[in-house]
């Protein structure tokens, strides 16, 4: 009997995938460049079958992906092509264990989807505040293994920030049952933050514990044409002065990306009669029912008007509205994946520096890359930038040689991260694209932190091996 029949007898029969055309989805990443090979897929429907694979991969040495709602951009839930590895998909595992209001928490399992917390939240009156454009497909475990940020991180932080506690089981198959729903807990290391933004390196996270909000009872949403980035953080700031800590989402964008998203979604969806050099979304909200936010956020505005800051702006007028506004911003990484070649960035610097960090970005392109499209979008609130620089479709004649140029567009890049003291990823993690990248750019002595760190959770380095840290030789 072979190893993976010894597993299949351990396990329900539709927990093990090994036609081609039924493994086929779990192969390649979200953008379609990365495709692998697996040995089988395994959908485990409970901890305890999490648990039989992982001795089971124990014993026989085989590495394991853990994989969630595969909508991540770094590949790091992507077998290699070496048809050794087991892909680990948690979607299964998709119940929502306890909500509990008073104590403002939310205990989910890794195979549910984001927005059915944000769902459950609100049936309990609550906010679950994560809000990502890929809610309706991403999963638990792949928003803690990354560490997901999204659209709300200058007002409640990245979920990091939103846990809890955790349950995972580590590569020997132990469970660790960590999901205490506390505060405040300093009972020894906090191996919960180790977990969390791993990406499936260390251990195996089959559920989490969140913390809930207060569900905000008044909103505004805004859209705001502006000349350059410098008037964002202009308007960032004099809304602050207006808004105070009512403000959950700040986001920037530039024409050309808007230019993109509008092309797949009609030139119709801009609210604005002429197009404008860069825009800002904004959201601004308050648990207090009788919270005037949308005059607050005219009154921001308006004085934005004054100081020349602003050159248009439209204030949703229902929730329709808003929708329709949060649409352009969430219709972003449709829009670049249907556009062409790219080369896309996951940034941070201080929110400071975003203008000069944007600036520097551009006149490395025009001198180095002159044929690309430099893009921007993101949470310039929190110095989150995504960077993209597009290319022709028919610029490149195989992938090699737009992994050859990907690979120079990357060098450049991160060579500006570095001279303005920012990161390489902020929230879409390492995976397997930036392994390289993290090499260069992290201390030898935090690398070999990370590494220890490494081999204490998985001795034998079995899970996820190749993705974040460069995987050892067989």
């Amino acid at each position: 009997m072979s190893p993976l029949s010894e597993l299949a007898g351990r396990l329900d029969p539709s927990c093990v995938l090994v036609a081609p055309e039924e493994m086929a989805p779990f192969l390649g990443d979200w953008r379609g460049r990365r495709h692998g090979r697996a040995l089988a897929v395994l959908r485990p429907r409970a901890v305890a079958d999490v648990s039989t694979i992982l001795r089971w991969a124990t014993v026989t040495r085989t590495p394991i992906v853990p994989q969630g709602g595969n909508t991540g951009l770094s590949a790091g839930a992507t077998p290699d092509e070496s048809g050794r590895c087991a892909v680990l998909s948690l979607g299964r595992l998709n119940r929502i264990r306890a909500v509990d209001a008073e104590g403002d928490s939310l205990t989910a399992e890794a195979g549910c989807v984001l927005a059915q917390l944000q769902q459950e939240a609100a049936k309990a009156d609550r906010l679950f505040p994560l809000s990502l454009g890929s809610e309706g497909s991403c999963q638990v475990g792949g928003i803690v293994a990354t560490n997901a940020g999204g659209i709300n991180v200058i007002r409640y932080g990245t979920v990091r920030d939103l846990v809890l506690g955790l349950e995972y089981v580590r590569a020997d198959g132990a469970v660790i049952h960590g999901l205490k729903p506390l505060r405040k807990d300093n009972a020894g290391y906090a191996l919960r933050d180790l977990l969390i933004g791993s990406e499936g390196t260390l251990a195996v996270i089959t559920a989490a514990s969140f913390r809930l909000f207060a569900q905000p009872k008044a909103s505004a949403t805004g859209l705001c044409g502006i000349p350059d980035p410098t008037a964002a953080i202009r308007l960032l700031t004099m809304l602050r002065e207006v808004a105070g800590e009512r403000i959950s989402s700040f986001e920037l964008m530039c024409d050309a990306e808007m230019g993109l998203t509008l092309d797949l979604l009609g030139a119709a969806a801009l609210p604005f009669h002429d197009r404008h050099p860069w825009y800002v979304f904004i959201e601004i909200a308050d648990s207090a029912p009788d919270a005037a936010m949308e005059q607050v956020l005219t009154r921001a505005l308006a004085l934005a008007f004054d100081a020349a800051v602003l050159s248009d702006a439209v204030v949703a007028q229902s929730g329709a509205q808003a929708k329709a506004l949060w649409h352009l911003r969430f219709a972003v990484s449709e829009a670049n994946k249907c556009a062409g070649p790219s080369v896309s960035h996951d940034t941070s610097v201080a929110t400071a520096d975003v203008p000069r960090f944007i600036a520097a970005v551009q006149g490395a392109a025009a001198e180095r890359f002159p044929t690309a499209q430099p893009l921007f979008v993101g949470h310039v609130g929190d110095g989150n930038i995504h960077v993209i620089l597009l290319f022709g479709t028919g610029e490149f004649q195989d992938e090699a040689a737009f992994a050859a140029l990907a690979a120079s567009v990357n060098v450049s890049i991160f060579e500006i991260v570095s001279q303005f003291g920012g990161s390489i990823t902020a929230e879409h993690g390492v995976g397997r694209s930036l392994v390289g990248a993290l090499r260069r750019a992290a201390q030898p002595e935090t690398l070999e932190l990370m590494a220890g760190i490494k081999n204490a959770f998985d001795p034998l380095g079995i899970l996820n091996p190749g993705a974040v840290l460069a995987a050892p030789p067989p």
